[in-house]
């Protein structure tokens, strides 16, 4: 299906002063109907004002069109057939007119500062590819996490803090290359140049294709981290990142896929230390599916494990055992349970 285009006006407020760059916001949008007016409106109350929305309906089958005719006026928008986040990505990008991209899924919310303190760091960081900010996550339930930045930024963080005490910035190519710790695109805000220098979103890679595009542009530029809480990621099984249970090992395996991308790219140095992590990775993601037993999955991930070392005993002895009957590995586990319970108890007595 060809993309079809409706054009919306250019928003420009009185914050936007003469020589303020443009901010296009790119909103990749499938079957949101019941979150995008919330997600649109959290950009309306930006108190940067110049700015354009471009939102891409990625083949949306419920009542997504519907829920935007109210906001048609404010917004770009684009209609294409169901071919994924990245592809809806890179269509917004494609139809953007402003020299800085800020990206925004449809079901999350940004805070009224998010475009104005980033803004303030592209504009006095030009060698900056790209600029991230600390976020917050939530449920129906409430607030499920105060803040999405990883302990393992620490060391970065305070090695790069600048004037600004809340702001962080630096190389970070090869950190991503072990963490995946730029977690939501919607903290994002990159230059159209890098974008375009990175070759936009890989279309062939689900759920971490934005993963990938954050380590390319930060493999070639100094990144920035913006430390305050400037926008709020809704977690529901409905999401694009699939249900919540099980996501954390979804998420590990497409960073694989990315890792095993870029290996040979890596610096000669640190590849060894990269496939054994990657090895690792593999490591966990078999046991989850041996767990659940999904023994083709596991084997998958086994020898993917065993390509990056060859040596991981434990992985060649699952790898034998996710070949065995259902009933053999049944009796295995109960055996290992029951193993377990004995020497509970008798370490119990000992220390009693």
């Amino acid at each position: 299906m060809a993309d079809a285009v409706e054009a919306g006006r250019l928003v420009v407020g009185q914050r936007a002063g003469r020589g303020s760059p443009l901010v296009s916001v790119v909103v990749p949008a499938y079957n949101c109907a019941s979150h995008i007016g919330e997600t649109l409106e959290s950009v309306y109350g930006q108190t940067y004002r110049h700015w354009e929305v471009i939102v891409v309906d990625d083949g949306s089958t419920d009542e997504t069109r519907t829920a935007l005719v109210p906001h048609m006026g404010k917004i770009r928008y684009v209609r294409q057939g169901n071919r994924g986040t990245a592809a809806a990505r890179n269509a917004g990008v494609r139809q953007a007119r402003g020299e800085l991209i800020a990206f925004l899924d449809d079901d999350d919310i940004w805070l009224p500062d998010k475009l104005e303190l980033q803004v303030q760091v592209m504009e006095g960081s030009p060698e900056c590819g790209l600029v991230f900010t600390d976020g917050k996550t939530f449920t129906a339930d409430g607030i499920r996490q105060e803040s999405v930045i990883s302990t393992r930024l620490d060391g970065w963080i305070d090695a790069h803090r600048v004037e600004r005490a809340q702001v962080a910035k630096g190389w970070l190519g090869r950190h991503l290359l072990f963490w995946s710790d730029i977690v939501s695109a919607s903290s994002v805000m990159v230059r159209r140049e890098c974008f375009d220098q990175a070759g936009g979103f890989d279309e062939g890679i689900a759920i971490a294709d934005d993963y990938d595009l954050w380590l390319k542009i930060a493999l070639a530029h100094p990144v920035a981290l913006v430390q305050h809480c400037l926008y709020m990621w809704r977690w529901h099984d409905e999401s694009q990142s699939g249900p919540v249970a099980g996501r954390q090992h979804r998420w590990m395996e497409a960073s694989l896929v990315v890792l095993e991308k870029h290996l040979a790219l890596a610096p000669l140095e640190i590849r060894g230390a990269l496939r054994a992590h990657m090895a690792r990775l593999y490591w966990s993601c078999a046991r989850h599916y041996f767990d659940l037993d999904q023994f083709r999955e596991s084997r998958r991930m086994l020898v993917g494990c065993l390509r990056h070392n060859g040596m991981f005993l434990r992985a060649r002895l699952l790898l034998v055992a996710s070949r065995l009957d259902g009933s053999t590995i049944r009796a295995m586990r109960r055996v290992k349970r029951g193993g377990r319970t004995w020497w509970r108890r008798v370490a119990g007595r000992r220390r009693g």
